[in-house]
Protein backbone atom coordinates (compact mmCIF):
# COMPACT_ATOMS: atom_id res chain seq x y z
CA UNK A 1 0.00 0.00 0.00
CA UNK A 2 1.03 3.17 -1.31
CA UNK A 3 0.41 6.37 1.61
CA UNK A 4 -0.12 10.21 -0.41
CA UNK A 5 1.74 12.91 1.48
CA UNK A 6 -2.31 13.99 2.15
CA UNK A 7 -2.32 11.04 4.52
CA UNK A 8 0.78 11.66 6.64
CA UNK A 9 -0.89 13.95 9.08
CA UNK A 10 -1.56 14.55 12.36
CA UNK A 11 -3.67 16.65 14.56
CA UNK A 12 -2.42 20.34 16.22
CA UNK A 13 -3.16 22.66 18.72
CA UNK A 14 -2.20 26.20 18.04
CA UNK A 15 -1.84 28.29 21.62
CA UNK A 16 -1.87 31.77 20.94
CA UNK A 17 -0.50 35.25 23.12
CA UNK A 18 0.29 38.21 22.29
CA UNK A 19 2.67 40.94 24.01
CA UNK A 20 2.67 44.64 23.83
CA UNK A 21 0.09 45.02 21.49
CA UNK A 22 -0.81 48.80 20.47
CA UNK A 23 -3.56 50.19 22.00
CA UNK A 24 -6.59 51.21 20.00
CA UNK A 25 -9.16 52.14 22.35
CA UNK A 26 -9.63 56.05 23.41
CA UNK A 27 -10.44 55.35 27.20
CA UNK A 28 -9.52 51.93 28.01
CA UNK A 29 -7.04 49.36 26.50
CA UNK A 30 -7.31 47.66 23.52
CA UNK A 31 -9.53 44.09 23.74
CA UNK A 32 -8.03 41.40 21.42
CA UNK A 33 -9.02 38.33 19.72
CA UNK A 34 -6.70 36.20 16.83
CA UNK A 35 -8.11 34.90 13.81
CA UNK A 36 -6.13 32.15 11.91
CA UNK A 37 -6.30 31.61 8.61
CA UNK A 38 -5.01 28.77 6.23
CA UNK A 39 -3.83 29.54 2.88
CA UNK A 40 -6.24 26.57 0.70
CA UNK A 41 -5.98 26.96 -3.16
CA UNK A 42 -4.71 30.45 -3.55
CA UNK A 43 -7.35 32.39 -0.63
CA UNK A 44 -6.77 32.74 2.78
CA UNK A 45 -10.17 30.18 5.10
CA UNK A 46 -10.42 30.94 8.46
CA UNK A 47 -9.74 27.80 10.48
CA UNK A 48 -10.56 29.29 13.56
CA UNK A 49 -10.69 32.30 16.55
CA UNK A 50 -9.63 32.82 20.02
CA UNK A 51 -11.62 34.43 22.51
CA UNK A 52 -11.86 38.11 22.90
CA UNK A 53 -10.00 39.39 26.27
CA UNK A 54 -11.10 42.74 27.42
CA UNK A 55 -8.26 45.42 28.02
CA UNK A 56 -5.28 43.12 27.64
CA UNK A 57 -1.98 44.18 25.73
CA UNK A 58 -0.36 40.78 26.75
CA UNK A 59 -3.24 38.62 26.10
CA UNK A 60 -2.51 34.34 27.04
CA UNK A 61 -5.76 33.01 24.78
CA UNK A 62 -7.37 30.37 26.37
CA UNK A 63 -8.97 29.51 23.15
CA UNK A 64 -6.25 27.24 21.30
CA UNK A 65 -6.75 26.25 17.25
CA UNK A 66 -6.91 22.60 16.18
CA UNK A 67 -6.09 21.99 12.76
CA UNK A 68 -4.35 18.70 10.38
CA UNK A 69 -0.53 19.30 9.99
CA UNK A 70 0.57 17.60 7.23
CA UNK A 71 4.39 16.24 6.95
CA UNK A 72 6.39 17.00 3.91
CA UNK A 73 3.57 19.90 3.14
CA UNK A 74 3.98 23.57 3.12
CA UNK A 75 1.05 24.95 4.71
CA UNK A 76 0.99 28.64 5.01
CA UNK A 77 -1.06 30.33 7.54
CA UNK A 78 -2.02 33.98 8.88
CA UNK A 79 -2.57 35.23 12.15
CA UNK A 80 -4.60 38.52 12.29
CA UNK A 81 -5.09 40.22 16.00
CA UNK A 82 -8.26 42.59 16.27
CA UNK A 83 -9.31 44.61 18.81
CA UNK A 84 -13.15 44.08 18.79
CA UNK A 85 -15.54 47.03 19.41
CA UNK A 86 -18.89 44.72 19.92
CA UNK A 87 -21.52 44.54 17.34
CA UNK A 88 -19.36 42.71 14.94
CA UNK A 89 -16.98 46.06 14.48
CA UNK A 90 -13.19 45.62 14.81
CA UNK A 91 -9.78 47.22 14.05
CA UNK A 92 -7.10 45.51 12.92
CA UNK A 93 -4.28 45.35 15.38
CA UNK A 94 -1.27 43.37 13.75
CA UNK A 95 -0.98 40.25 11.16
CA UNK A 96 1.90 38.04 10.62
Amino acid sequence: MVESADSLRMKVELSISGRKLKDLDAFSKSDPQCMVYEKVNNQWVMIGKTEQIMNNLNPDFKTCICMNYFFEKAQDLKFVMIDGDGAGDFDVIGEI
